[in-house]
């Protein structure tokens, strides 16, 4: 177990001494401080186990490089200057490694990274000869910091090799038919290596504080790198700043917190609670974002995500899939939120959900839209008419359009008293009171619960309130209730468009600044109060 302790948050009381097996990530917007905590951090620790490695660095790799006196490459590296007596070297720092402004200088030390890598090489290998030289075994070679820090290399990036040459290193692709100086390899390449070697180089049990861990490394193997980095370096706690919401879901068990801002004087930060109900990723997003969330059903593909962020602009939008994973991640966020301040809402369609369930749902920020499904919006009558005057279709077709659905529903008519009753039953099973004292008064209870259900006689309703609606043409109240996705899908054929580009000229309309048929959708979906 590694600790640390942080300065004292300005939220909160929350405890400064923090312990955690792996790592700690900072997540923060730009602007929010995370530079500037990381200095305080670096401070407030002992300058010989800790390596701050700023985001502000350079990344031109010396051409050739030599091995010098180990003790003076370490304290180069670490501090930035040299003297006989390496304690001494550490009143340097400030100023020689961050020219007396840490939180902005140009971290220049590639050059002193490479020769102490190479000079640990030569150092170790001299031993190595010196041991052999005196025992009649063969000794393996060592494996040196400078070896570890190619193998990681190499691992994550499996189309190149590196070579230790005479003075420098070169790099080849894996054939070898190619190669050159590794000072020009590319900049993702090249911070790879800077980081690897920057990370096994740093001293025994010590703290690492890496700002912005994610610059210049493709997403694909950010993951990787950080992992290989940390099973090499299990002695030491790592600190990342980050405002990479995805880089912050790959550590994998460390301890989180949101950096809001640095006001001058103090950090506001809080920790990101272990959520078993939102996934991790989701969780950082709405974290990081500063904005309210807004929970959906369906895919990034699907027409909730379309329609919802044209008509919640201001919301980041996240679909979860399942009504299910709605309401228990909005449910979940809003326990939470006294930590991060934030407004999180949910939308689920209506699904036979009854009268009473969606008024509790409404009393946990989780809102239905006053038709069945989201398609159903595009049925609307304000918006057929609308739609109507763009395309040029006489205002007859939207009484087609009326008559025709109304016909459908009365096709499936007992298709939907079924599935309202099958929606009933599980409600009313969902509310059932399995606290009892004894197995006959369970027992009692279920036979009760199965008795006022009523089945036959639900099933009856349902199908009376169907013929209501059909022969009162009631057209509004058939949309609230009928549930058929492939209604939206032919509405074209009436406007003599092809059916399946209806809902995407619908959406064209709206992108084009158009008002008038947003507002129509506004109608029927709930008003959200941030």
């Amino acid at each position: 177990m590694k600790s640390i302790t942080l300065p004292q948050s300005a939220m909160s009381d929350y405890d400064s001494e923090i312990q955690t097996e792996t790592s700690l990530v900072f997540l923060g917007a730009n602007g929010s401080g995370k530079t500037r905590l990381g200095v305080e951090l670096e401070k407030s620790l002992d300058s010989k186990f800790v390596v701050r490695i700023s985001a502000q660095k350079s990344l031109v790799m010396p051409s050739d490089v030599s091995p010098t006196n180990i003790e003076k490459a370490r304290a180069n590296l670490m501090f930035g200057f040299f003297s006989d007596n390496f304690d001494s070297s550490i009143a340097y720092k400030d100023n020689s490694r961050w020219g007396n402004n840490p939180a902005l200088q140009l971290l220049n030390d590639y050059g002193n990274l490479l020769t102490f890598l190479v000079s640990d090489n030569y150092e170790q290998l001299l031993h190595h000869r010196e041991v052999s030289d005196k025992t009649v075994e063969k000794l393996k070679n060592p494996v040196t910091l400078l070896d570890q820090t190619i193998e990681i290399w190499e691992e994550v990036i499996p189309h190149r090799k590196l070579n230790v040459k005479s003075g420098y290193l070169e790099a080849a692709d894996r054939e070898g038919t190619s190669t050159y100086n590794a000072s020009k390899m590319s900049d993702g390449e090249r911070v790879i290596f800077y980081l690897i070697g920057q990370c096994l180089a740093a001293p025994s049990n010590g703290t690492i504080i890496i700002d912005e861990p994610e610059l210049h490394i493709h997403r694909s193997i950010q993951r990787k790198l950080w992992d290989l980095i940390e099973q090499k370096r299990t002695d030491c706690l790592f600190v990342y700043l980050t405002h990479d919401l995805e880089f912050a879901s790959t550590r994998t068990g460390s301890v989180k917190f949101c950096l809001k801002e640095f006001d001058g004087q103090q950090f506001h930060w809080f920790p990101i609670p272990d959520n078993e109900n939102i996934p991790e990723d989701v969780y950082l997003e709405i974290i990081g974002s500063r904005r309210p969330i807004l929970f959906i059903e369906g895919a990034q593909s699907s027409y909730d995500k379309q329609l919802y962020s044209l008509v919640y602009p201001d919301f980041v939008i996240r679909e979860l899939g399942s009504c299910e994973k709605v309401i228990q991640s909005t449910k979940a966020f809003n326990v939470l939120e006294n930590l991060h301040s934030l407004s999180c809402f949910g939308i689920v369609d209506r699904d036979y959900r009854p009268a009473e369930y969606i008024t509790s749902l409404e009393e946990v920020n989780i809102f239905c839209p006053r038709v069945a499904e989201v398609e159903n919006l595009f049925l609307v009558e304000e918006l057929l008419v609308e739609c109507a005057k763009r395309f040029g279709t006489p205002s007859e077709k939207v009484e087609e359009i009326k008559s025709w659905i109304i016909q459908e529903f009365n096709k499936f008519k007992t298709n939907y008293a079924l599935e309202a009753t099958a929606a009933y039953i599980n409600y009313s099973l969902n509310s059932f009171n399995g606290k009892t004292k004894n197995i006959q008064e369970l027992d009692q209870n279920l036979s009760k619960l199965v008795n006022d259900i009523s089945l036959q006689e639900y099933y009856q309703q349902k199908i009376e309130f169907a013929e209501s609606l059909i022969e009162d043409k009631n057209y509004n109240e058939i949309l609230k209730i009928f549930n058929h996705k492939s209604l939206v899908a032919q509405v074209g054929k009436f406007f003599d468009i092809k059916p399946a580009v209806y809902t995407k000229k619908v959406q064209l309309i709206i992108e084009s600044g158009e008002e008038s048929i947003l507002n129509v959708i506004k109608e029927y979906l709930p008003q959200l109060n941030r």
